[in-house]
């Protein structure tokens, strides 16, 4: 039996995709018991679920190396055509955190043909940040993963949006993510109310809330590492461990704020995405103010910045303190260090 919808949400690195995927799996019972499928393999990707296979491309998904070019492991959306997967469910909901960055121009053609009579109607939700918060929470993301920060693209979105736009015969759906958009202020309320009007939010199970993101301090001592202004005898590995965890247990730590110039300049830098989001799809971002955005008036010391004091105020005790509290744990052995994670 052909379902009659096929929804699947693209998740945009950063924008809360894994806690939305958290709770729709946590409410699969009740998603089932309305007649919506969530197949289970491809939220957590245990087989590495892919929308299309890029040629001599290797992809890193949750850490395991995928040759694309070698296909899938099983035909995925075969699996999910299957009767006996879809129970004569009336839509089904798919959602993968990898999905955005994996379409192309080379993957599109594939993943238009492989969701192709799943159902009568099929449609994409994509969730979008505003560039300057983008890069702060990727920059966040990268630190916490020991990576450097990357250079953003300027047209990032419309990289992937456009081959969408070209071959894919469903809908299209761009939303905003922002806390003064979104229904109650948190992408799993938006993405249900929206998408899934039929279902009762009071029905939704919430997981636990996941771990607070790196504070200033944090960032600005893993920048440091970076460019080898800690002490460089201490093993790094053990260091980064242990900023990270006194970071979660120090006191007033300083949410990630940019500073107003440099999330300006990183709003002119995006321009070009801007502007096409505007003029394709009525995107606009409510935090940016659009008459004060030049594409030339970029300061490039601010995006390839090396200190987190660049873009970011910060509480210099609280990072001297940070620094000191982690130095000191960082110099014991494997075995007491690990005995002190504890408290």
């Amino acid at each position: 039996m052909t379902a009659n919808r096929l929804l699947i949400h693209i998740g945009h690195r950063n924008t809360d995709a894994v806690p939305l995927q958290d709770a729709l799996f946590a409410s699969k019972n009740a998603l089932f018991s309305q007649d919506i499928y969530l197949p289970k393999f491809t939220t957590e990707n245990l087989e590495r679920f892919t929308l299309g296979f890029a040629p001599n491309e290797d992809v890193n998904l949750d850490r395991k190396i995928a040759d694309h070019a070698t296909g899938p492991l099983t035909s995925h959306w075969d699996k999910i055509r299957a009767p006996h997967q879809q129970s004569g469910c009336e839509t089904i909901v798919v959602s993968n955190q990898q999905y955005f960055k994996q379409i192309s121009t080379q993957t599109i053609d594939k993943f238009e043909d492989a969701t192709n009579g799943i159902a009568h109607e099929k449609s994409i939700v994509a969730y979008l940040r505003a560039p300057d918060s983008h890069f702060l929470t990727l920059t966040q993301q990268r630190l916490h993963q020991m990576r450097e920060p990357t250079i953003p693209s300027r047209t990032r979105i419309k990289e992937r949006i456009e081959p969408l736009a070209k071959a894919w015969s469903g809908t299209i759906t761009l939303e905003v993510f922002s806390d003064v958009t979104m229904k109650n202020g948190n992408i799993v309320d938006d993405f249900v109310s929206r998408h899934l009007p039929n279902f009762d939010l009071e029905l939704l199970v919430r997981p636990k809330a996941t771990k607070p993101r790196l504070s200033v301090e944090a960032m600005a001592l893993l920048i440091d590492r970076m460019h080898g202004r800690l002490d460089e005898t201490v093993d790094p590995t053990s260091l980064i461990h242990q900023i990270i965890k006194a970071d979660q247990k120090l006191q007033n730590p300083t949410q990630p704020k940019l500073r107003e110039e440099a999330a300006q300049t990183l709003n002119n830098w995006a321009a070009p995405d801007l502007a096409w989001l505007n003029e394709n799809y009525g995107i606009r971002f409510p935090e940016l103010d659009y008459r004060l955005i030049d594409a030339d008036d970029v300061d490039l010391s601010l995006i390839h910045f090396t200190d987190i004091a660049q873009i970011c105020d910060l509480n210099q005790d609280r990072k001297d303190a940070l620094y000191h509290k982690a130095k000191v744990r960082a110099k014991l052995p494997r075995p007491v260090q690990r005995l002190l994670s504890r408290w």
